[in-house]
């Protein structure tokens, strides 16, 4: 999904913005573009934004209208206004809440500043519509597939979701979590007779990951679904839930991992278990499994302590 597509739709149809914000976050503007150039009228808004609050400077028309506009190239403050039925000063304050939101950048060419997207803020953006229209994509399928006559019963299962902050720039962050996941996962998250003498992470669409055994066996129990770096990794999670290997891929389940910039050297690590409902009957033991205190959240911390020992 290109920028432009994704910000002209935003543009003109808010109510798909509606949809993909996060709880917290303030509704959607849908009052028409003023025609006032009079600066008073043109900066009503006092909030500002911060990187990781991208939703919350999208939720102003003529900010969405702006970032719509930058998608299709490069431009400076006096060529916006002039296309925008605002003032200059009024674009300049746009602009600045959508750099604070790190969605825009600007460099000097001369005696003036010329704005862009920011790649990085423009991928968070991607990855939650992306995941948005994966998930309504899901539910559409499960429902068109479910036999005629058939009461549905299934309850749609929330993901699990996890996060937390490593110093560690981002495409590192990114590669220590593929390269050591030998070290993240547990030895003793183990489903095979004998005991693991290493954890693989193939870093291809395709490729798996999978435990050796000490006699060379090996157990493959996710398949690589998505490897963006730095910015993404999706692996379906191949584990029913009595602890065995589901050899059936429409019941399985997905994990998403992604990887935010919050500066040079910090970077904000989300994950995110989804479609645990696609495991049938004893899904929610798989969804208390790897919610609980030894699942996820005992990966990240161990992901954490591989980013501070590469750092010592």
């Amino acid at each position: 999904m290109s920028e432009n597509v994704i910000f002209r739709a935003l543009s003109t149809h808010p109510e798909q913005l509606r949809t993909c914000l996060p709880p917290g976050q303030p509704p959607v503007s849908q009052a028409p573009l003023t025609t006032n150039h009079g600066v008073s009228e043109d900066l009503p808004f006092v909030d500002t934004y911060q990187a990781g609050d991208e939703w919350g400077a999208l939720a102003d028309r003529m900010r969405r209208t702006i970032l719509a506009r930058l998608a299709e190239g490069p431009c400076a403050v006096g060529e916006l206004a002039r296309e925008l039925p605002i003032s200059r000063p009024a674009v300049s304050q746009h602009l600045k809440v959508l750099k604070d939101a790190g969605l825009v950048r600007d460099r000097a060419v001369g005696t003036r500043r010329i704005y862009h997207l920011d790649p990085a803020g423009i991928s968070v953006l991607r990855t939650q519509l992306d995941r948005f229209w994966a998930q309504a994509l899901t539910a559409y399928k499960d429902a068109v597939e479910q036999p005629a006559g058939e009461v549905m019963t299934q309850t749609h299962a929330e993901p699990v979701q996890q996060q937390i902050v490593v110093n560690a720039g981002l495409e590192r962050a990114f590669a220590l979590f593929v390269e050591r996941f030998d070290a993240i996962k547990p030895r003793e998250h183990n489903i095979m007779g004998v005991p693991i003498a290493e954890t693989v992470f193939e870093p291809r669409v395709g490729g798996h990951i999978y435990d050796r055994g000490v006699d060379g066996s090996e157990c493959r129990w996710a398949r690589v679904l998505a490897y963006e770096p730095p910015n993404r990794v999706v692996f379906s999670w191949d584990i029913n839930g009595h602890w065995q290997i589901e050899t059936d891929p429409d019941k399985t389940s997905e994990v998403e991992v992604r990887f935010i910039a919050e500066s040079d050297h910090r970077t904000r690590v989300e994950l995110e278990h989804r479609n645990l409902q696609r495991h049938g009957e004893g899904w929610e033991a798989v969804r208390d499994g790897v919610g609980h205190d030894a699942g996820w959240p005992l990966y990240l911390q161990r992901y954490l302590e591989v980013v501070a020992n590469e750092r010592s």
